[in-house]
């Protein structure tokens, strides 16, 4: 299998202000080094902490409940609201969750607020 130099990247892991830097090359090629990484849709940092990837997650999950509230209002039954939720606001809230699992008790918070609002509308 051969790889694709373009599209390989380099992301150091470490808790260290000042980590070992390595030259990695591929064919000749140097790899770039970068700071954050997404792979499979989970955005990953060189501290190995998902803030930003759950602070995406949220935005997004926001969002679609704001359209929820916006196109449907509060005259639809309890069930269908919930069916909406279900369906459309957890699976981003869930997306990868055994990945990024959240450590950090703001992170929890953040999420948390999200359920929060649409149990409130439900």
């Amino acid at each position: 299998m051969a790889f694709n130099p373009s599209k390989c990247k380099v992301l150091t892991i470490t808790k260290s202000h000042f980590p070992v830097s390595f030259i990695y090359d591929l064919d000749g090629n140097v790899l770039e080094r970068v700071c954050e990484f997404r792979d499979l849709g989970v955005v990953v940092n060189k501290n190995l902490s998902f803030t930003l990837y759950i602070e995406c997650i949220v935005l997004k999950a926001n969002r679609v409940s704001g359209i929820i509230k916006r196109t449907f209002g509060y005259s639809v039954p309890q069930y269908v609201k919930l069916k909406l939720f279900t369906t459309l606001v957890r699976p981003i809230l869930e997306n990868c969750s055994q990945v990024w699992s959240p450590s950090f008790k703001k992170d929890i918070y953040f999420i948390e607020s999200t359920q929060r609002s649409m149990t409130k509308y439900v």
